[in-house]
């Protein structure tokens, strides 16, 4: 009995003791969470602290005068050109060595002939006829001077037409006229027999050679005069809305108005000055564009060693339009899709600018709307907005 006594003696210290140490444990705990609680600071009072300002690169708007420029493209063609048509007819017996597609032929050069005997025999019979005609009006004057000399004899103040012949002599006359009309018709017909140059120019396609029978009107050649070519440049609304007004309303030939048109040959580019000279005279009625046309000769400057422009030739031109005042030139990036940038203020805040859009060219855009002296940010990014406190720095050029 005094062994379970003892063990149950042991048992109730051990527990006494488990319960003293978990005692302190919690009284410590609380200690040390009122410690915790009453040592926290109070929160100081104030506006929060300032998030670093974000540097952002800035240009200096310096408005200036910015001429405009029309890009367009266009197919060079001659000023000139028709179809060389036959005016009697006849066989083809002969024709120039430079009568074939792509020669070169001068103003009054023979380039072929047709056929002369025909007409030759024509004004042959027609100046017999002319003759015979001169012979009888001469008869009539004879007849009509003796006829006369019988009537004074007579003693009459007086005489009728008939009895002096003059009927007769009017006949006379007016056949000497016609025959003289069928001489000049006969000469005319076997002038035409030759084919000559009306222009210096080019054959652009040949349409009858020697030995073929040709009829009156029947198309000869095709051909093109060379001292003027023409560039054709279509322009959308937009692009003549840049342009001096005087190019759709003016009749003095586009006084003032020029354009630079380029022309790859060979590899290389070439610069030629061509002015606007006219307009057409109404829009496409399919695309809704205006045409204006550019001249400038057709002849190669031997001097600068251009080469000689062809039809056909694919062209670029550059078109002088109108001067725009109080423009700032602007990057691509410093523009929104919107239409709008970004200046700062002189509290170093951003500010939303909506701009009027003049003109683009390549990574620059050409605005309007930007006092003079504003700082305006180069790039845009999400990160910038308005209102928003920023550090500068001039951006290089």
């Amino acid at each position: 009995m005094s062994g379970t006594a003892e063990v149950s003696t042991v048992a109730a210290r051990l527990s006494l003791r488990k319960m003293f140490i978990a005692g302190i444990a919690t009284v410590t705990g609380l200690v040390l969470t009122w410690v915790v609680l009453t040592a926290k600071s109070e929160p100081q009072a104030g506006p929060p602290r300032d998030r670093p300002a974000p540097m952002v690169s800035v240009i200096e708007a310096q408005p200036s005068t910015h001429q405009l420029l029309v890009y367009t493209q266009g197919t060079i063609d001659a000023k000139r050109r028709v179809d060389l048509i036959a005016q009697v007819t006849g066989k083809v017996v002969s024709v120039n060595s430079e009568f074939a597609d792509g020669g070169f032929f001068k103003k009054g050069e023979v380039l072929l002939t047709i056929e002369r005997d025909d007409y030759e025999f024509s004004l042959a019979r027609a100046q017999s006829a002319l003759a015979q005609s001169q012979q009888r009006l001469a008869e009539e004057r004879g007849r009509s001077r003796q006829a006369r000399r019988e009537w004074r004899e007579l003693g009459s103040k007086e005489a009728n037409d008939l009895f002096l012949r003059k009927p007769q002599l009017r006949a006379a006359q007016s056949a000497v006229t016609a025959a003289e009309a069928d001489v000049s018709a006969a000469e005319l017909a076997l002038d035409r027999t030759v084919i000559r140059a009306p222009f210096d120019g080019r054959v652009q396609q040949k349409r009858v050679d020697v030995g073929q029978v040709v009829v009156n009107a029947t198309p000869l050649a095709h051909i093109y005069a060379l001292d003027e070519l023409e560039l054709r440049l279509p322009l959308s609304d937009a692009q003549l809305a840049l342009l001096p007004q005087q190019l759709l309303t003016s009749s003095d030939g586009m006084v003032g108005s020029s354009s630079r048109i380029s022309v790859d040959i060979g590899g290389r580019a070439w610069q030629f000055s061509a002015p606007i000279m006219r307009s057409e005279a109404e829009l496409d009625r399919r695309s809704r564009v205006a045409t204006i046309i550019a001249e400038f000769p057709g002849t190669s400057d031997l001097a600068l060693g251009r080469p000689v422009l062809t039809p056909g030739m694919f062209a670029r031109a550059e078109l002088l339009g109108r001067p725009v005042p109080n423009v700032i030139e602007l990057s691509n990036a410093a523009l929104s899709p919107d239409g709008h940038v970004l200046v700062v203020s002189e509290e170093s805040k951003l500010e939303r600018r909506d701009v009027g859009i003049i003109n683009r060219q390549g990574a620059s855009v050409w605005v309007s709307g930007i006092a003079s002296g504003e700082r305006v940010v180069t790039q845009l990014n999400n990160t910038l907005f308005p209102g928003l406190r920023v550090a500068t720095q001039r951006a290089v050029n």
